[in-house]
């Protein structure tokens, strides 16, 4: 079963992607209402150029990641991890030297 709070986070951009192509579509309609086919092809170049400039927006959804027990502090108890059948251990890091 899915974290509610992701279907949430999927919601919300999809309604900001929604908002956004609403409002493409309003400018393109408003350049074609005051100058034609030319006046909708200028308004649908200059939001093109638009995206081309300031490029993708930020992508800000939060990665989430669930863990079967509480996490360790591997500074004072090292590590162990297990891939496949391959198990890697390896001790905390040793104290600094006084010099």
């Amino acid at each position: 079963m899915e974290d509610p709070d992701v279907d949430s986070v999927e919601l919300r951009v999809s309604e900001a992607e929604e908002v956004a192509a609403s409002r493409k579509l309003a400018a393109i309609e408003a350049g074609r209402r005051k100058g034609g086919i030319a006046g909708a092809a200028m308004a649908g170049a200059m939001l093109t150029l638009q995206e081309i400039y300031e490029g993708p927006p930020p992508d800000d959804t939060a990665v989430v990641s669930e863990s079967p027990d509480d996490p360790t502090d591997i500074d004072t108890d090292g590590i162990e991890v297990t891939v496949g059948d391959v198990n890697v251990w390896a001790p905390p890091p040793a104290p600094p030297a006084d010099g």
